[in-house]
């Protein structure tokens, strides 16, 4: 079966310093990775050259249907209300109103927040507006569904409801996180960074079980 992501030597240098160095994986459609390391280690730049917004050397192979999930939802969500918000991306891609306003309807249902279509994202908790950022990432079905620390500032329950919402995609998902509860309940596999180059990759259950690595990458 064809990698939905593959990435072959990839390279960044910020101020003489490599922040990424000689990285390669390739993600399995519909597999979901989990990407933990230290801060700095270089995760959030991996995700955003996925993305294509940093330059880099290297190579990427991912699908054109590819959306992300960023760790301010504020980011994202700035329309007057939720249902605006999903339906932006839809009319951009040239649907009529009609169907972009049924695909945005029918994904914060899915979500359980068609109750808050007509509300505005600032007036959610924190936990309905990552939730909410994440039925704007799927409401066009991407292949590929890149996530930057989705469990941060989140209380364990609103943690719980998003692992679940999560869970339910069939995209390939590949997610950056401190949250080591959180990518275990959530990733079969665990590709772990530190000071820009790939240190262990495995199943993450028996990554995440193995204390000594996990302190001596500063994870624990």
């Amino acid at each position: 079966m064809k990698p939905t992501l593959e990435v072959s030597g990839l390279s960044i240098v910020r101020n003489g310093r490599p922040v990424l160095d000689g990285i390669s994986f390739s993600l399995a459609e519909g597999e979901c990775a989990g990407l933990a390391g230290p801060n700095g280690a270089g995760k959030s730049t991996l995700l955003w050259c996925i993305l294509g917004l940093h330059r880099c050397q290297g190579r990427i192979v991912k699908p054109g249907a590819t959306a992300a999930v960023f760790q301010n939802p504020e980011d994202q969500l700035f329309m007057p209300t939720l249902l605006d918000d999903l339906m932006l991306p839809l009319l951009c891609a040239g649907q009529d109103r009609s169907r972009a306003r049924a695909a945005a309807m029918e994904a914060l249902s899915q979500f359980e927040m068609d109750s808050l279509a007509q509300v505005p994202a600032s007036a959610l908790s924190l936990g309905q507006r990552k939730r909410a950022a994440l039925a704007l990432a799927l409401v066009r079905s991407p292949k590929l569904l890149l996530l930057d620390e989705p469990t941060a500032e989140l209380d364990p329950r609103s943690a719980r409801l998003f692992a679940a919402t999560l869970e339910s995609s069939k995209a390939t998902r590949l997610v950056a996180s401190h949250d080591l509860l959180f990518l275990r309940r959530t990733c079969s596999r665990l590709i772990i960074l530190d000071q820009g180059r790939i240190r262990a990759d495995g199943p993450a259950q028996d990554l995440l079980g193995d204390h000594a690595l996990l302190e001596g990458h500063g994870l624990i």
